[in-house]
């Protein structure tokens, strides 16, 4: 329909519609299709899986959401400020990075080689498919002590190690999320303004995964007790 109408609208799927090859060439109507998809998956349901678990991990460690209420209670989210509060709510942050750690969104990061090379003595050709899996990175009791709990502290500016050979929630190198800066701004936002008005709990012992294309939880009951 958008297709065969000649109206003008500002918004991605326009700008897909207008999008021309070095050639000339518009898009395929397949891969439109392709693109629209990647964007409801990569755009809407890995920023909804995160924010999943970290309310249900908030919901099982009140000490941490209450440290989260009480860097939250005062923040005006609807101010003309809104845009520098950020650097006041690092706890809120490190927890969603903690999240992200235990269960990471894309749990499984595909690439394939552009040449011959040679990894611990191992020859590996041309177009070799390469699966790297996040969700054991992130666990992995070489990198993390303690990796089954939830320490969001572990991610605390001032005493965090370099995590950044083995901590991939959106990814690495020139495919790294295009909207990772964009994700974490909505979560924080959404978990603040949550937590500022909700007493999270929750009745769950632990939470059954489903991975499909991304990382997802079964089912999460949350009890909503206004503050």
């Amino acid at each position: 329909e958008r297709v065969d109408s000649e109206e003008e609208k500002d918004d991605l799927l326009d700008m897909l519609l207008k999008a021309r090859y070095e050639d000339g060439t518009p898009m395929s109507r397949k891969q439109l299709i392709d693109e629209v998809m990647i964007l409801f998956t990569a755009g809407h349901e890995t920023t909804a899986n995160v924010l999943s678990f970290t309310l249900f991990l908030l919901a099982k460690h009140p000490e941490a959401q209450e440290k989260v209420y009480q860097e939250v209670k005062n923040v005006d989210f609807l101010g003309s400020g809104r845009m520098t509060i950020f650097e006041n709510l690092s706890f809120t942050k490190q927890c969603i990075e903690e999240a992200m750690r235990l269960y990471p969104p894309v749990y499984v990061i595909d690439r394939v080689s552009l040449e011959d090379d040679t990894v611990s003595g191992r020859d590996f050709k041309k177009r070799t498919i390469w699966l790297m899996s996040m969700y054991e990175l992130h666990r992995h009791p070489d990198f993390w002590e303690e990796p089954a709990k939830f320490l969001p502290e572990r991610f605390n500016p001032k005493n965090k190690k370099d995590y950044s050979e083995y901590y991939f929630p959106f990814g690495a190198g020139p495919r790294m999320c295009i909207g990772n800066n964009f994700a974490m701004y909505e979560m924080i936002i959404t978990v603040s303004t949550l937590i500022k008005k909700y007493r999270l709990s929750s009745s769950l012992k632990e939470i059954t995964l489903n991975p499909l294309i991304s990382l997802k939880p079964k089912r999460v009951p949350l009890t909503f007790q206004e503050r």
